[in-house]
């Protein structure tokens, strides 16, 4: 498991196979992710399978996210409840917004720690402005607005982003 990597974007995650290596067989592709509006803490991954649909696999049941799947120790990981979070898909394409209300640039991608996966959490954004992709932290979010469908960050860090 020399291959695995601590950050890794959320578009390198998409749709990568969730595998059981004591069946030696995929059990579904990973869809979004819940996480924990506060903190950044992702809660479960949501996968699809075949035969049922979407179902939740929470961060404690991954043994590790390799460089093309996510290893878990057996499909019973995998729940039906679905959790009431917000989800990690949603953010993409959200506009970046200081507090004053100035428009810093666009989602397009999410970055994550993922190591170790039980920790997994939001680290930080990859955001376009123009032409030009820039990256945050995570830490200068101050809010997720869902009726706005925006990030908003803290006015002083959207200055240094323009």
């Amino acid at each position: 498991m020399d291959n695995i990597q601590a950050i890794r974007k959320w578009s390198e995650l998409y749709k990568m196979d969730v595998f059981v290596p004591a069946e030696g067989k995929s059990v579904g592709k990973i869809e979004d992710f819940f996480f924990h509006e506060g903190s950044n803490s992702i809660y479960s991954l949501c996968v699809r399978t075949r035969l049922h649909g979407d179902l939740s696999l929470p961060v404690t049941g991954i043994i590790a996210v390799e460089k093309e799947r996510v290893t878990i120790r057996s499909a019973q990981m995998l729940a039906r409840a679905i959790p009431p979070l917000a989800r990690g898909q949603r953010l993409l394409s959200r506009k970046v917004i200081g507090n004053k209300a100035n428009e810093a640039g666009t989602i397009k991608d999410v970055l994550l720690s993922v190591e170790p996966p039980t920790t997994m959490r939001i680290v930080g954004f990859e955001m376009l402005r123009g032409s030009s992709s820039h990256r945050f932290s995570s830490e200068i979010v101050s809010g997720y607005d869902d009726e706005d469908n925006s990030i908003l960050i803290y006015e002083q860090s959207a200055k240094s982003l323009r």
